[in-house]
């Protein structure tokens, strides 16, 4: 059923309210964030963001869900290899990243996974930075790219509406 969840996730998009630049701005945010290693904080990052920058917080919403449980790992092992490109790593920090992503994945609570993710942060500040730089590298060229597709995309679906209406 991957097809009708992907139909359904484009009949959401297509609800949204507002002006084309304020849909796309907000769906950027989104996918900026997605693509950063901040799992437990996405959703807070991204309405945050969206709010500060004036965006669409439903928009940004739908589309920090690119990262979820299927795609984290992939999009953690992207961050590593971007931040890799600009610092030198070893393969224990490779081992901590992999520890970090199945711990964040696993079933544990809420406040444990903030507790363990700041104990990573303190103890492998290193790490954390090089995720972090990669999700960057990663998050700004992706997110431009969606604004201008989103932007472009609702430009013709509200000059279509608006045809029908006539």
């Amino acid at each position: 059923m991957p097809g009708k969840k992907i139909a359904d996730y484009a009949k959401e998009i297509k609800t949204l309210n507002g002006d084309p630049h304020y849909i796309a701005l907000g769906f950027a945010i989104g996918v900026f964030v997605a693509l950063t290693p901040t799992v437990p904080f996405h959703t807070v990052l991204a309405v945050a963001l969206a709010f500060l920058l004036r965006g669409s917080k439903p928009a940004a919403l739908i589309s920090v869900w690119i990262s979820n449980p299927f795609t984290v790992v992939f999009l953690y092992l992207a961050s590593y290899k971007a931040g890799y490109l600009f610092f030198n790593d070893t393969d224990s920090a490779m081992q901590s990243k992999v520890n970090l992503i199945e711990n964040l994945e696993s079933n544990m609570g809420f406040s444990h996974k903030i507790r363990y993710l700041g104990e990573f942060i303190v103890n492998k500040m290193d790490v954390f930075l090089i995720m972090n730089l990669g999700g960057l590298i990663l998050g700004l060229p992706v997110g431009i790219v969606a604004y201008f597709i989103v932007k472009g995309s609702f430009v013709r679906l509200r000059k279509k509406q608006t045809e029908q209406k006539v």
